[in-house]
């Protein structure tokens, strides 16, 4: 196994550092909290940009634990179980899979499993979601994961079309020696 380079970790926790600061962001600033999550993701990419997965994690890692620090459960959770871990599996998707058809399947279901999960994590209930008041109680979950389904599928292609952009202007800063 390789060893862990000092420009990784370095990079590593300038990545965590602006994760932190966009989800501290997301708490406080409420009306952009999807996009503070979503910019969070974005933030994880850059060891990725280095082909470090490792440093990635590791700074997936000291983000989540930061953030429990400066912001409560609740405000942290989306990022643990959803935003923070979807530039991981992206990247060993686009890199291990031999069949990209399978890309997008499997970033859905992980996007509709993890929002099952922060939902009963932080104690969301079907009247959190005025939008579907007048449908049955099945409906309402119907509405709820097309719509994250739906919600998935639009952040898949920007993440993607915002990662490639980065990587093409950043990859040759950060791969210099």
């Amino acid at each position: 196994m390789e060893k862990i380079t000092g420009k990784e970790i370095a990079l590593s926790g300038i990545t965590a550092a602006l994760a932190v600061i966009a989800v501290v962001l997301s708490h406080f600033v409420g009306v952009l909290t999807l996009t503070f999550l979503a910019l969070s993701s974005v933030a994880l990419t850059l060891p990725m940009m280095m082909e470090s997965l490792r440093g990635s994690v590791l700074a997936y890692v000291a983000a989540a634990g930061l953030s429990f620090l400066f912001v409560g459960y609740v405000a942290v959770m989306p990022f643990v179980l959803l935003f923070g871990l979807y530039p991981i599996l992206d990247y060993i998707l686009w890199k291990y899979l031999k069949k990209r058809l399978f890309v997008l399947p499997i970033e859905v279901v992980f996007s509709c499993l993890a929002f099952l999960a922060t939902f009963h994590a932080i104690g969301l209930t079907l009247g959190d979601f005025p939008i579907v008041d007048a449908l049955p109680d099945w409906g309402k979950y119907v509405v709820i994961y097309v719509g994250v389904a739906v919600a998935s599928v639009i952040f898949h292609f920007a993440f993607t079309l915002l990662f490639e952009v980065l990587k093409k202007r950043l990859a040759p800063v950060l791969k210099k020696k």
